[in-house]
């Protein structure tokens, strides 16, 4: 998972115990697509919870990746369709993905293509439990 985040752009990728407590959650999931070898190749983590003002679940598309030489094979629709299995199973009323803004054409075209659209939304972040505090 590690390598996998790294490609994604985060250089630190994660720790043992930060994967440890993910995948034992009970409102957090993790799917991981291999290739042939059984050696990752992409990975999609979702989180879902009730929420009152939808009453019912919301679910998140926490993270999302491929590597590079798997892209445009279908391996991210593929995890994206596990995704949705899972939220009809857990009858999710919304499933959400907060993308970055500097986002390529090409992803927002992925992601409308698996079905999602852009809606106005403002995302803040409190800046005190950021990781890099001044």
């Amino acid at each position: 998972m590690a390598l996998l985040l790294r490609e994604l752009g985060y250089p630190q990728g994660t720790d043992q115990q930060t994967v440890h407590w993910v995948v034992s959650h009970p409102e957090i999931e993790i799917f991981v697509a291999g290739d042939p070898q059984d050696r990752p190749v992409g990975m999609i983590s979702f989180s879902h919870r009730p929420q009152l003002r939808l009453r019912g679940r919301v679910a998140t598309v926490d993270e999302l990746v491929v590597t590079e030489t798997w892209r445009r094979r279908g391996v991210g629709r593929a995890l994206i369709k596990q995704i949705l299995e899972r939220c009809k199973v857990l009858s999710v009323k919304q499933l959400q993905l907060v993308s970055p803004m500097a986002s390529t054409p090409e992803t927002r075209s992925f992601y409308a293509a698996c079905g999602f659209s852009e809606i106005d939304s403002g995302v803040f972040r409190h800046l005190e439990t950021e990781e890099g505090r001044r």
